[in-house]
């Protein structure tokens, strides 16, 4: 049994990761989070200058821990890049690597984000970045701050990337039934494009199982769970037709939308959802199915979390065919349920 701090323990990751490390034998020790408002460019240079005054207190926090959980953060996926997401997504973990290198624990596990490679090809565990919103860019920040940290020797992080987590109860998955039910569900291709999600319960047990390894590597991801662009839609929409639209023409729509997002943080957003649904990303497996580990929860999990949304949200209740509605987002498990 190993005490493990776990901060952000109160949100919908958290709480999953709290459950999974009970389960498996550990003392889980709920921590709350500082928030901290950091300017990007002061990180750049000496990044403890910009919490210095939080270390102390977290530092005797975390007496006589074992191990330290981070799922804590600000989850806006639409958010501008402003001194308080670079704060939570950045410095708070860089100041939880420094608190446990100042107490002695020896490992961190930082939950991140599959977004930190954005457009990439193919999500692999390099420290290869592609970061498309302000968002993922402050996550990236924040790995690359713990990567500087891990350096050091003194502390083992592992940097655990989730893709788009789904689950009851959670804003985002009854948005993007929501959307299943209202829009014409189109995509590029034959719809057999492989798409990064989640289920809720997964990610507690992969966070358990990278505990459970005497030691992880630098960065983990999550295992592929199997959906397609059209096996997506069928959870959520069973027996509603898929349509095919041209390639070529919705790259070019896409690019051209492009420099706007630079600026307008939430038209980035809604374009890169739009892209993981018309063309899909693969992935490279890892290290977690390396080494055995094996998903506890499959399609009959995601069947009931589907029928357990649309139960929720009665006919009387669901906007009529056209209204708005949100399609997949990004997630890394922090308190908000705004990824």
């Amino acid at each position: 049994m190993t005490r493990i701090a776990l901060f952000g323990a109160t949100g919908f990751i958290g709480a999953a990761c709290a459950a999974a490390l009970a389960g498996a034998g550990h003392e889980v020790l709920p921590r709350p989070a500082r928030r901290l408002w950091v300017d990007g460019e002061a990180l750049t240079p000496a990044p403890q200058r910009a919490y210095r005054p939080h270390l102390a207190g977290l530092a005797a926090e975390l007496d006589g821990v074992g191990a330290v959980v981070n799922a804590a953060g600000v989850a806006m996926s639409a958010a501008r890049l402003s001194p308080g997401l670079v704060g939570g997504n950045a410095a708070w973990p860089r100041l939880l690597a420094d608190a446990c290198e100042q107490t002695g624990v020896p490992r961190l596990v930082h939950v991140s984000t599959a977004a930190v490679q954005g457009r990439s090809a193919r999500l692999d565990e390099s420290l290869r970045y592609a970061p498309v919103t302000p968002y993922a860019r402050s996550k990236t920040l924040g790995e690359q701050l713990l990567r500087d940290a891990a350096a050091g020797g003194r502390v083992e992080v592992t940097l655990y990337r989730p893709p788009s987590v789904h689950g009851p109860g959670r804003r985002m998955t009854s948005a993007f039934a929501a959307f299943c039910q209202r829009w014409p569900l189109v995509t590029c291709g034959d719809g057999n494009q492989p798409v990064p999600v989640a289920l809720i319960g997964n990610i507690g047990a992969a966070v358990a199982a990278i505990l459970a390894a005497d030691s992880a590597p630098l960065v983990v991801s999550h295992p592929y769970e199997g959906h397609t662009v059209r096996t997506l839609y069928e959870t959520f929409a069973p027996g509603r037709p898929l349509r095919t639209l041209p390639t070529r023409v919705v790259r070019g729509l896409l690019r051209a939308a492009e420099p706007s997002g630079q600026w307008l943080p939430p038209l980035s957003a809604l374009c890169r959802r739009a892209e993981l649904l018309l063309f899909g990303q693969g992935q490279e497996p890892g290290w977690l199915e390396a080494r055995g580990f094996r998903l506890p929860l499959g399609q009959p999990a995601w069947d009931e979390v589907a029928a357990a949304v649309h139960r929720r949200s009665p006919p009387g209740d669901r906007p009529a065919h056209g209204a708005g509605g949100s399609p997949l987002r990004h997630a890394d498990g922090h308190t908000s349920d705004n990824h």
